[in-house]
């Protein structure tokens, strides 16, 4: 059996589709969401036009200054150019402020402010201008909410209102986690999936297209030397995979592990043994190779985009959250994050390694009964 194992390994090296869905493949997603800074995309791009250049005005831009969020650029020589540079997409909001925006300071007695001669009694200041992109709803509701913010509280300002209630802000948050820490576990699910449902799927096909089951049923060989030898085998590449993902993942993009690597490798082979299953069922069902390349694709997108890979399932519609709920790649993906991220343990996670245990027997009857070695 050992010799077989290292013949599989060689085969498995040897075949560069093989390679490509189990080692190449994941590296990329890896490579391509940690090149990408999520943590800017929330950025607004704002022109202000300061027309007043008071005290007022400057706080104002002061406020603006303090919120990383918003990215003041440089202003152009006209409202018209920078109406332009607004419907190009290139600035989110255009802040006017008119030049009679000054602060306007209610004396203690209202009798006296009638009666002053030096502050009129009533003075109007023009509003401020806002203009936005109206295709772009989520920057637009934080932008305009913290104008709204900043007038409200000039407004309380100018009239000496007495500040009564207050809050404070305690940051408890011990971890920097960015969506790279997030995105790595589900990719580490993904990779599994695909190079075990596809690898196993395709090649077993692709021996009984040549006949290849046969001619080794009529040879000493026992069938179960054989199928052990393939599962090691896929075992071991997921095994590479595994630290492939995880070591690209730190030295390249600083992704932290807070959880145990033992009990990240754990999970990952349970979930290797579900998709090995289901690779033997579909090899089984399918008639040549191409069909069973077609029904790997089918049973692996739709986990790759609904078990919360790239997206949290908490987005989806409720009835459809609860069928996701069910495929074999959620409860592995949902126990390495909370290992990966949150430091769990297995005792943390055992609602969905009972899960996984589940997947585990249903799989094996499945390709029991769909499989056949001498097809």
């Amino acid at each position: 059996m050992f010799k077989l194992l290292i013949a599989n390994i060689k085969m498995t090296f040897r075949d560069k589709q093989a390679i490509f869905w189990s080692l190449l493949f994941p590296l990329m997603f890896i490579i391509i969401f940690g090149l990408f800074d999520f943590e800017r995309m929330g950025d607004t791009k704002y022109i202000l036009f300061d027309n007043a250049e008071s005290e007022l005005s400057q706080h104002l831009q002061e406020g603006f200054d303090e919120l990383e969020f918003l990215q003041k650029q440089d202003t152009p020589e006209s409202l018209d150019r920078a109406k332009e540079i607004l419907t190009d997409g290139d600035v989110e909001i255009i802040i006017v402020v008119p030049e009679n925006f000054d602060m306007v300071i209610a004396p203690d007695n209202p009798k006296s402010f009638e009666e002053s001669d030096a502050i009129p009694q009533k003075q109007t200041i023009s509003p401020i201008e806002v203009y936005y992109d109206e295709s772009n709803i989520t920057t637009n509701h934080l932008a305009l909410s913290v104008v709204d913010k900043f007038i409200d509280m000039m407004n309380m300002e100018a009239a000496n209102a007495p500040t009564l209630f207050s809050y404070t802000t305690k940051n408890i948050q011990s971890k920097n986690i960015k969506y790279i820490d997030i995105i790595m576990p589900g990719i580490l699910g993904m990779s599994i999936m695909m190079s075990a449902v596809i690898g196993i799927s395709t090649g077993i096909s692709r021996y009984k297209e040549q006949k290849l089951l046969k001619r080794l049923s009529a040879t000493p060989l026992k069938v179960r030397d054989f199928l052990m030898a393939e599962v090691t085998s896929y075992l071991f590449i997921n095994i590479i995979q595994i630290t492939l993902i995880i070591l690209l993942a730190r030295i390249a993009f600083d992704v932290h592990v807070y959880g145990n690597y033992f009990y990240i490798y754990l999970i990952c082979i349970f979930g290797s043994i579900i998709f090995l299953n289901i690779g033997f069922a579909l090899a089984g069902y399918s008639k040549n190779t191409k069909t069973a390349e077609a029904l790997s694709q089918v049973i692996t997108m739709p986990m790759m985009f609904f078990s919360g890979v790239f997206f949290s399932t908490d987005a989806l519609p409720s009835f459809v959250g609860k069928i996701v709920d069910y495929l074999p790649l959620t409860p592995m993906i949902d126990a390495l994050r909370e290992i990966s991220i949150n430091g769990g343990t297995l005792r943390d996670v055992w609602i969905e390694i009972s899960f996984m245990g589940g997947w585990i027997i249903l799989s094996f009857l499945i390709a029991w009964k769909l499989f056949k070695f001498k097809d």
